[in-house]
């Protein structure tokens, strides 16, 4: 019997929390990627996300929960001002509203329904240099650890 398949990663999550980040923050860049890509630093600032495991968390008779682990890093230029005034001015007021962005839709339906659950762990600020082990790349990174439970019925 052949079965019915919609990439949930892709259709449900994916997608739909790119447009979220994008519209929110445009012209800023939103990217799928795995790792830094500094031809993206046109505007002195990029996010990047990255999927970095899935999880069932239940087994239904007509689908599954998952739970959907990803990465979002939001990247900064500093060289173009001293770094605690790039931070105060700039920096620190994009990493709250990425946060509150992704908090104040911790159960997402645009018209369709995405996800029931999200949380998100900020890690210290650090280097491209220091998170990504890429030499002599001073670009500061935040790093977000998101989870996202979605239930996948057919």
């Amino acid at each position: 019997m052949a079965i019915t398949y919609t990439n949930e990663m892709k259709t449900n999550i994916s997608d739909p929390l790119r447009s979220l980040i994008y519209t929110e923050f445009k012209p800023v860049d939103v990217v799928f990627d795995s790792m830094f890509d500094p031809s993206r630093m046109t505007r002195g600032e990029y996010i990047r996300y990255y999927f970095i495991d899935s999880n069932e968390v239940a087994k239904h008779s007509d689908g599954e929960t998952r739970e959907y682990i990803l990465e979002i890093v939001y990247y900064f230029d500093t060289k173009r001002d001293r770094f605690k005034k790039a931070f105060d001015d700039v920096y620190s007021d994009r990493i709250e509203h990425l946060k509150q962005l992704l908090d104040e839709n911790r159960s997402y339906n645009d018209g369709t329904y995405r996800w029931h659950e999200i949380t998100v762990e900020l890690e210290p600020l650090t280097t491209v240099e220091e998170l990504e082990d890429i030499e002599e790349e001073q670009t500061i990174a935040q790093r977000f650890v998101v989870t996202i439970i979605r239930s996948n019925f057919r």
